[in-house]
């Protein structure tokens, strides 16, 4: 028969019920529910129904719709569409009865595959037998029994999900059986009662209730996945993953446990939340360490605290705070190559034109040979800083003050107060050119106690005129942009003998801080006489994009400064040259360099070169070169490569060149399927220090996807870490 439309279904109801009905759309039911019948209202049926039949019973309430299988009954609404062989509509009870190839769909694209389900007029809630559950991307969830729906929520028994969808044959790779699982389809999370998991048919581990989150929302409550190898260092190992427990959107824990043959087993713990003002870390680990290079039955140990309050978008407090149990704990299972361990509290307000910060900071000095009671402590550091628009040109008022206080068990105690007051006026030329004058003094009063005791004072005024002028060719595709700044000061107030040098050890002149009137880090050290810096600035392509570019500058003194280091690259009245070069020809190679280069011989005294080959998601490799003249030199490569459908390849290296040393090298092999991965890393660890020996490890890492992660792929198509 053809298919007949609703607004003839609706003719027909206004017939039986010999009351009005409201044209809701085309193909609508809007049949009207008497209550009682000599009172009865009209009431608009919130789905449409389309079918190759339809009839009503004798009692004239129910409406009959039948299709076949390659033509069904569809029925439309708001909250999902249904398809079914046959559907019973009960208009007094308002209750869908779909029968036979039943496939109810959401908007979201979940699909419910059942022999029978029984639904409202408004499809949320009902229930349904003989189940199957298909989330979109994600494998389904069988039910062997009744279940049921009521809104985004769907609860079903004796189930049995994986997100094996690829896999031949009646066994999955991995399925977790339940006698109950409810899908909560707003929170994206899968909860189980009285769980199993099965590996290829066989069950491993059974626990009474636990959640995962499925599809791409933010991981809530899940397994992690574990890991199994073999290190010289910590023998046979097995690390259970363990589980993030998120009672919260904003917040979750995770305990994970790492069992060593030669080493004892390590509990880890971690805390994180993160809100709208508060925002904070914690984590914990630690284990009785059975390895014989600390002695039998070391209790080893470390904890961080990170948090922060903020009152308003520029006024907070916070608090950074780590201690272990000994100087290589965090090296030898960690991986973590930190000189110190630093513990900070501080709070900071600040605006377009003030910032006041204070801070009291603790340094544990990982370095084994250190001796903590030389190590310097600051109690406190306040800093404070103010400046003011004046005028339409731009012309500005700077004040900035600093007070530092430092403290040793052993040694020199410092307490410095510097400040500063400076004038900057800013000038743009009629031909595009700009000039911009400074006038700076600054004031430094010094208490020293210790093996010198004293109060030291030093003054410095500075005056500065830097010039900067752009060219453009005239297809705008070469850019020239030549600087030049004049710095005049006196000479003096370095003097070693009565001012420690705390915060300016490191100096190192590059392109970054070229045209700084001072290049040390900290404030103990100050460049002083006159000073000429000028450099010129190349740079080819488009407004969004550069090809390439290359940069050269120098700095030129009239007098000798002692307090300028030999290795820094000013040592001499002419400095090194220092330059940047940068090439992006293709999308598929970037390449950039620093270097500083002898002023007279042209001889590399320092590099810091990146290149990169590949494409995003394909095969890629790269490496960092680093040199410095009668130091370091060190050499990473990094290269990842899909191999074939389901394999990729990942490796890294990092050479000491200077000494023909490995420092560290691993390999990882990887094999993934729709629903799960596996990892064969290999670990080369080649550099000693204490107890740390060198060792090579191999780990086999097992994710089951879906499964209390994030969901998506890395770069090479790989699933992507877990935490």
């Amino acid at each position: 028969m053809v298919a007949q439309k609703m607004t003839i279904l609706r003719l027909t109801l206004l017939l039986l019920t010999l009351a009005s009905v409201a044209m809701a759309a085309e193909g609508a039911i809007s049949p009207t529910i008497p209550a009682p019948p000599i009172k009865a209202t009209p009431k608009a049926t919130p789905f449409a129904m389309q079918a190759a039949n339809v009839a009503f019973d004798a009692s004239g309430s129910r409406v009959v719709a039948t299709g076949t299988a390659a033509a069904p009954v569809l029925v439309t609404g708001a909250d999902g569409t249904l398809k079914a062989t046959k559907v019973t509509y009960d208009m007094q009870a308002d209750r869908l009865l779909a029968e036979d190839n039943v496939i109810f769909t959401d908007p979201s694209g979940t699909q419910l595959v059942v022999d029978k389900m029984e639904l409202t007029g408004n499809l949320k809630a009902g229930t349904l037998s003989q189940m199957r559950l298909a989330l979109p991307g994600l494998g389904s969830v069988g039910s062997a029994s009744a279940g049921s729906i009521s809104g985004s929520t769907f609860t079903l028994k004796n189930v049995a999900y994986s997100p094996c969808k690829t896999c031949a044959g009646a066994r999955k790779p991995w399925q977790i059986k339940a006698d109950q699982a409810v899908f909560n389809q707003a929170s994206g999370t899968m909860t189980y009662k009285n769980a199993r998991l099965d590996v290829y048919g066989v069950p491993v581990a059974y626990v009474p209730w636990f959640r995962h989150p499925l599809g791409t929302k933010n991981p809530q409550s899940g397994l992690l996945p574990p890991s199994f190898g073999r290190s010289e260092t910590f023998g046979d190992q097995v690390s259970l993953g363990g589980y993030i427990w998120s009672p919260t959107e904003n917040a979750d824990y995770t305990l994970k446990t790492r069992l060593m043959t030669e080493r004892g087993m390590q509990l880890m713990a971690e805390r994180r939340q993160v809100g709208t003002n508060l925002s904070s870390e914690i984590k914990l680990s630690g284990l009785r360490d059975n390895g014989l290079p600390l002695g039998q039955g070391a209790n080893r140990s470390h904890a961080s605290a990170v948090a922060q309050y903020n009152f308003s978008p520029n006024r907070r407090v916070g608090l950074n705070a780590e201690v272990a149990s000994d100087d290589t704990y965090l090296n030898q299972f960690f991986d973590r190559t930190d000189p110190y361990l630093t513990s900070t509290v501080f709070a900071e307000d600040g605006d377009e034109q003030m910032f006041i910060g204070a801070n009291l900071t603790q340094f544990r000095d990982l370095n084994p040979a250190a001796n903590p009671a030389t190590t310097a402590q600051v109690l406190p550091h306040l800093q404070a800083a103010r400046w003011w628009q004046l005028g339409p040109q731009g012309a500005q008022l700077q004040l900035n003050g600093d007070l530092l206080a430092l403290q040793r068990s052993f040694g020199t105690d410092t307490r410095r107060m510097a400040t500063r007051a400076a004038y900057i006026v800013p000038t743009v030329l009629n031909d595009g050119s700009k000039l911009t004058f400074g006038a700076t003094t600054r004031a430094d009063f010094y208490t020293i106690s210790g093996a010198k005791n004293g109060i030291i004072t030093r003054v410095l005024p500075e005056l500065t005129a830097k010039f900067e002028k752009p060219y453009l060719s005239a297809s705008g595709y070469h850019q020239i942009a030549s600087q030049a700044m004049l710095a005049v000061s006196p000479r003096g107030g370095n003097s070693a003998s009565k001012i420690p040098n705390e915060d300016s050890v490191a100096y190192e002149l590059d392109t970054t801080n070229l045209f700084e009137a001072s290049r040390f880090a900290g404030l103990d050290r100050v460049e002083t006489g006159p000073r000429f810096i000028y450099g010129l600035d190349n740079r080819w392509g488009s407004a969004d994009h550069t090809d390439y570019r290359f940069f050269f500058g120098q700095s030129i003194r009239k007098f000798d400064d002692t307090a300028l280091p030999l290795a820094g690259g000013a040592s001499t009245n002419v400095s090194d040259w220092v330059s940047e070069a940068e090439a992006n020809p293709a999308d598929w190679l970037r390449s950039t360099a620093r270097f500083r280069l002898d002023n007279s011989t042209f001889v590399v005294r320092r590099l810091d070169a990146d290149i990169a080959l590949g494409h995003t998601g394909g095969a890629q490799l790269a490496t960092t070169y680093s040199f410095l003249d009668n130091g370091p030199e060190s050499l990473i490569t990094r290269v990842q490569a899909p191999l074939a459908e389901n394999w990729a390849w990942a490796g890294r290296t990092r050479h000491d060149i200077a000494n023909s040393n490995l420092l560290e090298a691993d390999s990882t092999l990887t094999w993934f399927r729709d629903c799960y991965a596996l990892e064969f890393i290999a670990r080369r660890k080649g550099f000693r220090s204490t107890n740390l020996q060198p060792s090579t490890d191999y780990l086999i890492n097992v994710q089951l996807l879906t499964l209390g992660r994030s969901g998506g792929l890395n770069g090479l198509g790989m699933p992507a870490k877990t935490r």
